[in-house]
């Protein structure tokens, strides 16, 4: 439970932290096409980073439904920290619904992207089995 909470928490704000630099700048520049590529790379961020989270996990746990958890886990952090920023920056009126798609929104990305990663994280070879004792000193 803690590794999950851990790498949760952790891609979580990290996904957060480069979603809040890509709107600032985003906010910043005037061209669309310059505004869509900075978008297409916060994305691309995001689903590296959420089938990262899934994959540690899951290859450390042997299984493939921590990894999964741990990466919705960042997907619903960072959702919600979208959520907050949203409403904090002000600017033009923001709709109830308009938040809980985002939210939702960040959970589908890491649950897509995580279930990648935790698949190959839970099928990767390990050094020693889990309840070997093969390499424990006695």
């Amino acid at each position: 439970m803690g590794l999950i909470l851990r790498w949760g928490l952790g891609v979580g704000i990290a996904i957060a932290l480069v979603d809040f630099a890509a709107g600032e700048m985003t906010r910043s520049v005037t061209g669309t096409d310059l505004a869509a590529a900075i978008e297409l790379i916060d994305y691309v961020i995001n689903l590296v980073l959420f089938g990262w989270a899934g994959y540690q996990v899951a290859r450390a746990a042997g299984e493939l439904r921590p990894g999964l958890e741990s990466a919705v886990l960042a997907g619903l952090i960072a959702g919600l920290a979208g959520a907050g920023y949203m409403l904090a920056r002000g600017g033009e009126a923001t709709a109830p619904e308009e938040l809980v798609f985002l939210v939702a929104w960040n959970i589908v990305l890491a649950a897509s992207a995580g279930a990648i990663g935790a698949w190959s994280g839970s099928t990767a070879r390990r050094e020693v089995p889990p309840g070997s004792n093969r390499g424990a000193r006695p």
